[in-house]
This record gives C-alpha cells, sequence and structure tokens, in this order.
C-alpha cells in the first residue's frame, strides 16, 4: 500500500472516529419541551364548568399517566410567558387520553387539583422533541413554553 492510500485510510478511520464521538455527544441547545394547552375548572360533583379558558404550561417533557401528578404553570394571554407570582397548580391526571393521528402528542382528560374539591378539563399538545438544534425552533419552542417573548 503506497503512502497515499495510507494517509487517505489514516483519514477515514478518523473521520469515523470523530463522527462516532459527535453522535454521542449531546447537543450544545439541547430542545424545549413542554406540553401546553388550556384547562377549565370544573364543579367537582357536576363536572359543570366554573371558569373561563386557562392557559397552561408544563416544564420539561414528562409523560402525562393517570396518577401521576404534574405541575400547569398559568400563561399570561398578553405575553404567553409563565406568569410570575402565581403557584403553578400541581394536577393529577384522572383519566388521561393520549392521541393524534397515531402519535402520542396530545392529551386531554380530567384531573384533581391538589387541596382543591373541583377539578380541571385540560387539553394540552406536546411542545418540541429535544432533536431540533435550528434557531428559528429552538426559538418558537422557548416561546410556546412560555420561556421567552414572541418578539
Amino acid at each position: 500500500m503506497g503512502r497515499a492510500a495510507k494517509a487517505i485510510r489514516a483519514a477515514c478511520g478518523s473521520l469515523v472516529l470523530l463522527a462516532g464521538v459527535l453522535a454521542a455527544a449531546p447537543i450544545a441547545h439541547a430542545g424545549t419541551e413542554c406540553w401546553r394547552g388550556w384547562a377549565y375548572w370544573v364543579d367537582g360533583q357536576t363536572g359543570a364548568y366554573k371558569s373561563q379558558e386557562m392557559l397552561v404550561v408544563t416544564k420539561g417533557a414528562r409523560q402525562l399517566a393517570p396518577g401521576q401528578s404534574i405541575k400547569l404553570f398559568h400563561l399570561d394571554r398578553q405575553t404567553g410567558q409563565i406568569e410570575q407570582g402565581l403557584a403553578p397548580l400541581v394536577a393529577t391526571p384522572v383519566n388521561p387520553r393520549t392521541y393524534y393521528r397515531g402519535r402520542s402528542n396530545y392529551v386531554d382528560g380530567t384531573a384533581s387539583v391538589a387541596g382543591a374539591s373541583d377539578n380541571l378539563v385540560f387539553g394540552l399538545n406536546q411542545v418540541g422533541d429535544g432533536a431540533s438544534d435550528l434557531p428559528a425552533t429552538q426559538k418558537f419552542n422557548r416561546w410556546a413554553c412560555g420561556l421567552e417573548s414572541r418578539s
């Protein structure tokens, strides 16, 4: 094997090694993920609606399952950001249904709320999948998760 062939082989081996290291490394700008949607207070006994629509968001991408508590943060309608000074609702989904055209990126159902005799009816869409490193997608996801303004 000639000198040029050995150099090419060594360079290819280095590229394969570098590609493996990069694939195993976390993305520098990990995706922003959350569940964003709406919620209404409903009477705990009759199910009658007791509030206007609230815009809510979770932090992180945790899966919603019966009996597992989640924190729902209020979103300000003007800015789209998480409202400061309002405590999150600690909700425990009772019967969440996950579906949307064969994928599990939408969930709705009812939830009990810690310290309340009434319940919530909610619907949430999953935002972000953690895979995109495109600046425009990351900016949208941060806005959709209530973390920065739209401007």
